[in-house]
């Protein structure tokens, strides 16, 4: 199991204005990288893959696009070391518009999670200095959330997780690492 997946808290990092793709650094709270991923631009179906780190040598977590349209797909989660599915993510468009909106679904297609923008992502995609804020919600637990921190060259995202929550920390950080990827490439 990986360092990530035992954490209550890390950051996202992600630097902005990249022309050919993003690169995401996962890291505790004193700066150390515990995993990475990167992301082709200009690629028609998604397939993102959360490694270890830099190397990209151990694979963690891989997210698949079911369909070329990204506007209200499912994206796969899937454990690769063994092929594992973890369940699904899928963006629900219209609610997008104003606040992005995900629901999470078991592997047997269920939903039992939803991931919903507190920010006006619409207000945000044309302010850009506008903070993004998110929150994990799960019936009858405390949520998780996600919030950006400001830096015009670099976006911090903290994720914030209760002790104990049972929500699955790989779903978590496949979800996380998602709305990132999908952010970037609308900014």
């Amino acid at each position: 199991m990986s360092q990530l997946f035992e954490m209550d808290n890390y950051v996202i990092r992600t630097k902005l204005l990249r022309i050919f793709g993003g690169a995401f650094y996962f890291e505790d709270l004193e700066g150390n990288v515990v995993a990475y991923s990167k992301q082709k631009r200009f690629k028609l179906k998604e397939d993102i893959v959360l490694y270890t780190d830099e190397s990209c040598t151990v694979p963690l977590v891989q997210i698949k696009a079911r369909s070329v349209f990204d506007i209200a797909t499912t994206y796969d989660i899937f454990s690769p070391k063994d092929g594992t599915n973890l369940g699904s993510a899928k963006r629900q468009a219209l609610m997008s518009i104003l606040k992005d909106s995900w629901v999470i679904n078991d592997p047997a297609g269920n939903p039992y999670a939803t991931f919903v923008e507190d920010s006006i992502a619409i207000l945000r995609r044309f302010i850009p200095f506008i903070p993004a804020k998110y929150h994990f919600e799960v019936a009858g637990q405390p949520e998780i959330l996600m919030q950006q921190r400001f830096n015009p060259l670099i976006k911090r995202t903290q994720v914030s997780i209760p002790p104990g929550h049972p929500l699955d920390r790989r779903v978590i950080a496949a979800v996380a690492l998602l709305s990132s990827a999908i952010e970037g490439r609308q900014g």
